[in-house]
């Protein structure tokens, strides 16, 4: 888990990670490693036990899109995420939550009035 955990931080200095991506990164892992698909919830797990924050993405202009980090404990906004994957249509489940780097959260829930540029 180590190895898809590191791949997605790696990925997340670029941008940020979709449901649809994580759960096609542990998906390709048990294809080349030939070995049994770890379930996407552990490897969430993982990740939030660390340097990454989950969360939902809200376009503020067409050039900047804003990364609102949920609140909670790990059990909790896991529970939240399988939520919202099991409450999306198929089609967008892909896009149910999002995954960011803590350093480049612009806010967390609950924070509306902080200004977005004091993270950038």
């Amino acid at each position: 888990m180590n190895a898809i955990s590191s791949y997605i931080v790696e990925l997340l200095n670029d941008d940020m990670v979709s449901h649809g991506l994580l759960v096609q990164c542990i998906e390709e892992d048990e294809s080349i490693h030939n070995r049994p698909q770890l379930k996407w919830t552990e490897v969430l797990e993982n990740l939030l036990s660390g340097e990454v924050e989950i969360g939902i993405a809200k376009s503020k202009s067409e050039e900047y899109v804003e990364f609102i980090a949920w609140r909670g404990s790990i059990n909790e906004r896991i529970s939240r995420a399988v939520e919202y994957v099991d409450k999306a249509s198929t089609s967008d489940q892909e896009f149910a939550y999002w995954l960011c780097l803590r350093k480049n959260v612009d806010r967390y829930e609950g924070d509306e009035h902080q200004d977005s540029s004091q993270n950038a």
